[in-house]
């Protein structure tokens, strides 16, 4: 029995995502840090799902456009879930486009 119904789980990441907006992070990026981030990323998403009830929610989070870091994170918690998990499409946000 858990006290959870919703989940956000932030996790850590390379932030590639804001290399432009934040250019003089740029010198410590590297290109291997999306796979050394990926073992703890999908750690923390697995317990998330593993914490969740049926009918809960868990949103997964990074400032990251590495599919290693993202897609790959969310398909290994879908393989490893102790339940069955649905996946929803986020609702319709004006002024954000979506790429299929």
């Amino acid at each position: 029995n858990t006290p959870f119904h919703r989940i956000l789980a932030d996790v850590p990441c390379s932030g590639d995502g804001m290399l432009r907006r934040l250019p003089r992070t740029l010198p410590d990026w590297t290109s291997s840090d999306g796979c050394r981030l990926h073992p703890t990323q999908a750690q923390i998403l697995a317990r998330a799902v593993a914490l969740m009830p049926p009918g809960g929610k868990v949103v997964f989070s990074t400032c990251s456009l590495n599919p290693v870091e993202d897609e790959a994170v969310v398909a290994h918690a879908l393989a490893t879930a102790p339940h069955p998990v649905v996946l929803e499409p986020l609702p319709s946000l004006p002024g954000i486009r979506f790429a299929p």
